[in-house]
């Protein structure tokens, strides 16, 4: 079931919505914390009962310990609630814990599961599948972006163009959370009255997006334009973006030439908007920037994203010095030339 459907479920049955043990199983945080919410509010629904509810991380809980933490009954109150997450993480020991305590839930005990991901052929997680509800978590396509961008929109009393949702989409991605903070923002500036919003009063709201200037950070290595990739960089950085994300990121963006290139070498440049899920314009920015490159340029600007996050990851380097020497070595592998500086 889509997580949109089963809150949905929950928001018109209460409790009666409620029957199994969930799993949530998917990348959107934003999905997984929104369900975990309205079970809290059908399985409390009186304040103060929740000190019934337990979370453990897969992690760091102990198979003995977990199978008595799902077998344990309510304590002083008519429900218990046990969230575990990270069920990807699971042992042979816990899911042996886990089959053996399921079927013997107490009365008054919900049990939810969160996972990024599960590999399905393993025979534990075909039988845990069995026997709980799996609530579908997955990020969002950008078609499925706007449709829920729009209905939140209005439900909040805000009038936004066509033209502003893409905007939105285009500087601030598909990330559910990151879009419900922008709504509200909106919502905060309009004073919570229903009324619309000028293209110039949105842009100024979204203020300077991530995304947008690593686009522009690349365009300046693949030109050549080293400077302008570092004062674009050295802004990010000022703004208060961690190193981390400015690494994952600019790995995106060569992952995305990456297949862009594959696609073009196979005839096949019309699959790609719908195989990197971007804004149009977005797309067509990666396939004219794919066309001029090779596969040897590609490959080894990978291997220089992978030797920088390596670095980074093991404290080898200093992450702000790391960052430019990564700009400056992306537009040598990128532009095809090393002396260009501007």
């Amino acid at each position: 079931m889509k997580a949109a459907d089963f809150i949905l479920r929950l928001q018109e049955k209460g409790r009666a919505g409620l029957g199994r043990p969930v799993l949530f199983l998917g990348e959107e945080a934003y999905w997984i914390a929104t369900g975990i919410n309205w079970i809290k509010k059908v399985v409390f629904p009186e304040a103060g009962e929740e000190f019934n509810l337990v979370r453990l991380d897969i992690k760091e809980t102990e198979a003995a310990l977990l199978g008595t933490e799902i077998a344990a009954a309510p304590f002083f109150g008519k429900n218990r609630l046990l969230i575990l997450n990270g069920l990807e993480d699971l042992k042979p020991a816990q899911e042996e814990a886990i089959l053996t305590a399921l079927p013997r839930l107490a009365p008054g005990v919900f049990l939810i599961m969160t996972a990024g991901h599960l590999d399905q052929r393993k025979k534990a997680v075909k039988e845990i599948k069995a026997m709980v509800e799996t609530v579908d978590c997955a990020p969002l396509k950008l078609y499925e972006a706007k449709r829920w961008v729009s209905q939140e929109a209005k439900a909040r009393g805000l009038k936004l163009t066509p033209a502003q949702i893409d905007l939105l989409l285009e500087m601030k991605g598909t990330s559910l959370f990151s879009l419900d903070r922008e709504l509200e923002k909106v919502k905060t500036y309009c004073g919570g009255e229903e009324q619309a919003v000028s293209m110039a009063e949105w842009s100024c709201l979204l203020g300077e997006a991530s995304e947008t200037n690593i686009f522009q950070m690349i365009d300046g290595a693949i030109e050549g334009k080293a400077g302008t990739a570092l004062h674009l960089l050295h802004r990010l950085l000022k703004a208060g973006e961690p190193e981390m994300k400015i690494l994952a990121m600019l790995g995106t963006e060569v992952r995305r030439l990456f297949i862009a290139w594959g696609l073009l070498q196979t005839g096949r440049s019309h699959e790609l908007q719908k195989e990197l899920a971007c804004h149009p314009y977005v797309a067509e920015k990666i396939r004219k920037r794919a066309e001029g490159l090779t596969y040897l340029q590609l490959r080894q600007a990978h291997r220089r994203l992978l030797q920088a996050d390596f670095r980074l990851k093991t404290g080898q380097a200093d992450p702000g010095l790391e960052l430019d020497l990564l700009i400056l070595d992306l537009g040598s592998c990128l532009a095809g030339r090393s002396g260009a500086t501007t």
